[in-house]
């Protein structure tokens, strides 16, 4: 999956220098939707240990990998054809993978997913996923869902693959390190990690219920991942190489910033009045959350985890 992650790094990196130049259709919002499916997907499986095989799937062999890179490239040509039947099959393979994902993680449910927080983090960050899928199909066939418009129906398939599949795999690599120095995890950092997975469903159901649930899970989610990096600022001076103290310090930070404005964009948003608006909330908090806190946290992690595999090999 890190061969998967560094090409479709490459491209995305390509797509966002040509819509600065204006020889991309593409808006802010879509790259960083498509920074998903090309980076941040990849890398985050790439943080679980090769789950067991069940039914024959696992989300680590050769077939599967190709499967998400094609998935992926597939989705992004999704996007230089106008909404409609033909741009939602090309986004259907990504659908497609998210419900291998969304599987596995049902699977691990069935075999007791919530009896320790790592598994719980690894079984509802995969069941996230396809509901992410999911509402960009809707948002290639230019549907509206539930009554919403665009951007917030692409917007939906966002939060659902940054918050919600790849936030609860940055909490998972935080328990890891704490277990490898044989260390319970505190109070504190479960209560967080239980936002960590929790927030991203509040705050689409509050979009349904109303303002005051909207507010209180966009606290949630605010507050848990603030704690989150509170987390693993607290392990840094613990954690090799020097390479991941860097990348997970500036995920850290990131996330304070991006989740100071969430909490006053849910602040506007109850009184209708809202201080930031959503093309604003996509320049500077979706670009903080996504190449800051998630982009920057699943690379920093991903060393530490090559590092700990080196260091056991060389061991035995």
């Amino acid at each position: 999956m890190i061969r998967n992650a560094i090409a479709g790094g490459i491209l995305w990196f390509g797509l966002a220098i040509a819509s600065r130049l204006h020889g991309a259709p593409l808006t802010i919002i879509e790259l960083l939707f498509l920074l998903g499916p090309l980076v941040v997907i990849p890398l985050g499986l790439a943080l679980c240990d090769g789950p067991p095989r069940r039914a024959g799937i696992s989300l680590f062999g050769g077939g599967l990998r190709w499967f998400q890179l094609a998935a992926a490239l597939s989705a992004t040509a999704s996007f230089w054809l106008p909404r409609g039947i033909v741009s939602a099959a090309f986004a259907a393979p990504w659908l497609g993978f998210g419900c291998v994902v969304g599987i596995r993680g049902l699977l691990n449910l069935f075999d007791g997913g919530f009896k320790s927080l790592k598994s719980a983090c690894m079984a509802v960050s995969f069941l996230y996923l396809p509901i992410g899928c999911t509402w960009l199909v809707a948002s290639r066939l230019g549907l509206n869902p539930l009554g919403f418009q665009e951007p917030i129906v692409l917007l939906t398939a966002v939060h659902f693959h940054f918050a919600g599949f790849a936030a609860p795999l940055l909490a998972l690599s935080g328990l890891t390190a704490l277990e490898q120095r044989m260390i319970a995890p505190s109070r504190v950092y479960k209560s967080v990690t239980a936002g960590v997975l929790a927030g991203p469903a509040l705050l689409a159901a509050g979009f349904v219920i109303g303002p005051r649930v909207k507010l209180a899970a966009a606290l949630v989610v605010a507050c848990s991942e603030i704690g989150l990096s509170l987390c693993f600022l607290s392990q840094i001076r613990y954690l090799k190489p020097r390479a991941a103290q860097t990348f997970i310090s500036v995920s850290a930070l990131s996330v304070l910033f991006a989740m100071i404005l969430v909490g006053g964009w849910a602040i506007g948003e109850f009184p209708l009045q809202p201080f930031l608006h959503l093309d604003e909330m996509a320049r500077f908090h979706g670009t903080a959350n996504a190449l800051g806190f998630v982009l920057c946290g699943l690379v920093g992690w991903n060393f530490v985890g090559r590092y700990s595999r080196h260091q056991k090999g060389a061991s035995q």
